[in-house]
């Protein structure tokens, strides 16, 4: 390899900040993330709404027992590590809500710039179709999921299993320690990040543990003893926290019954065709016709290629089909659970980022497997329905926005003309926490006494003005 000068490097350095695909792909990254954070500015407001309430008691100093805060069932799900997350930003906010909007919005501009680097590694430059990662990670369809600060609980699991399939589209050979660490840590984080984590950890216990395997018996390059060991304790501290997960688990109660297998495998597709953003809605035959022809098809070049591939080379087109079946059984999972809702309430479109790393595997997969024509036709095809999709995505999401803004500014308002906090809870408990007013009406106190947002100028009902905000712990279970 020959050195270059310093005056070369610069001509190099210059030449790929020039390079008109790889200034196309990064100005859309950018444009999108800097719309959506001042979307923030404009639009977000210190609010909590529904389960952000559950952060209340722990940031106001009134949740005594942080640990068992931390680790108790909301739905089906245990989220300690991303409660942490939460709570350490509003502490460091002083209890402003928007910090977690600015968290959902930054981490998935972070995901999309790890895979456009992904595929500028594997071509070797960047090509103008992978503009895909930043339209899909943050078109204005994922409104709900940047401006409910809650979200994050529910989509860090996506951000993790994203960094692993980041790591697999570049998996020529044995993991390097840094990449086992990384590896091993984002596996330890699932099963604390809830049951969407449990799901992920499908495709990825078996590869590791493959993975493991090769670096004890391989002397391939990179392989080593002291990453098998890493991965061997990972895996066994992963089955503890899953094990730990179920002990003293229950089923919410108000989950209906499944209605049968068909309802499920077709509220299973339309789940897959979230991918493409809640536009998906508007046509469920096409988006499901899209959904069902892409993973079906992803799916045939997987096999065919572990029939003719060996070597580091198997391994990876291995783990690649193992991330597309996870997604695939992630999909049967959240069409068991959601069938008996969706001919009332529908898909939430909040589960449109869930949705996409079968979509990621699949651009990755025909990027690398596909014949010399379809590598070009099929990532450009993703790309192409994804930017067709920007607007109505955007008009979708901007519906949940107009029914933020009209709560929000009810609220707002109630509180500056001087409603009662009682008065305030009873009208607006539909909006912030339908579920439960009595709990809604104590953290409002909560907030007021410890003068975080716009409840600190809240008036208080007469009987509570000598009262301190209720004590803790209410572990009821909202939906």
């Amino acid at each position: 390899m020959f050195n270059l000068t310093s005056g070369e490097q610069s001509a190099v350095a210059s030449r790929r900040f020039t390079d008109p695909a790889n200034l196309f792909v990064w100005s859309i990254w950018f444009i999108m993330l800097v719309v959506a954070l001042v979307y923030v500015f404009v639009y977000g407001r210190n609010l909590p709404l529904e389960e952000d309430w559950n952060m209340v008691s722990a940031l106001t100093g009134n949740q005594q027992d942080i640990a068992t805060w931390l680790w108790e069932q909301n739905n089906e799900h245990r989220i300690p590590f991303p409660k942490l997350v939460l709570h350490l930003l509003l502490k460091i906010t002083n209890g402003d809500f928007r910090c977690g909007m600015v968290l959902n919005i930054c981490s998935s501009a972070g995901i999309a710039a790890m895979f456009i680097a992904a595929c500028k590694k594997l071509r070797g430059k960047t090509n103008y179709v992978d503009a895909f990662f930043p339209i899909a990670f943050l078109h204005m369809g994922n409104w709900e999921n940047f401006y409910w600060s809650w979200q994050f609980t529910l989509i860090l699991s996506t951000f993790l299993t994203c960094i692993l399939i980041a790591i697999v589209a570049n998996y020529t050979r044995l993991l390097t320690t840094r990449l086992t660490v990384l590896a091993s840590v984002c596996m330890m984080a699932l099963p604390l990040s809830g049951a969407n984590g449990l799901l992920y950890l499908v495709p990825v216990v078996p590869w590791l543990t493959y993975e493991c395997y090769f670096q004890f018996k391989s002397k391939e390059q990179g392989g080593s003893r002291l990453n098998a060991y890493l991965i061997l304790v990972s895996l066994i501290i992963t089955v503890v926290f899953v094990f730990m997960y179920f002990d003293g688990y229950y089923r919410p109660w108000w989950n209906p019954p499944n209605p049968g297998i068909y309802p499920t495998l077709k509220t299973s597709i339309k789940f897959l065709a979230l991918a493409f953003g809640p536009a998906a809605i508007l046509s469920w035959t096409i988006s499901t016709l899209a959904a069902l022809l892409i993973n079906g098809s992803t799916l045939y070049i997987l096999l065919r290629t572990l029939l003719k591939v060996r070597g580091p080379e198997f391994r990876r087109a291995f783990a690649l089909l193992l991330f597309l079946g996870g997604s695939i059984v992630f999909a049967l999972a959240m069409g068991w659970g959601r069938a008996a809702w969706v001919p009332t309430f529908g898909m939430p479109i909040r589960y449109v980022l869930l949705a996409l790393p079968s979509l990621i595997t699949c651009y990755f997969s025909w990027l690398l497997y596909g014949s010399k024509q379809s590598r070009v036709i099929i990532p450009a095809s993703l790309f192409l329905a994804m930017a067709l999709l920007i607007i109505p995505n955007s008009r979708k999401g901007f519906i949940w926005r107009d029914w933020y803004l009209d709560g929000t500014r009810s609220v707002m308002t109630d509180i500056e003309n001087g409603v009662p906090h009682g008065d305030l809870a009873t009208k607006h408990f539909n909006f912030l926490l339908h579920s439960n007013k009595k709990r809604l009406s104590d953290r409002m106190l909560q907030l007021k006494e410890a003068g975080i947002g716009p409840f600190k100028q809240m008036k208080v009902d007469s009987d509570n003005k000598n009262t301190a905000p209720t004590q803790n712990i209410d572990t009821t279970i909202t939906q």
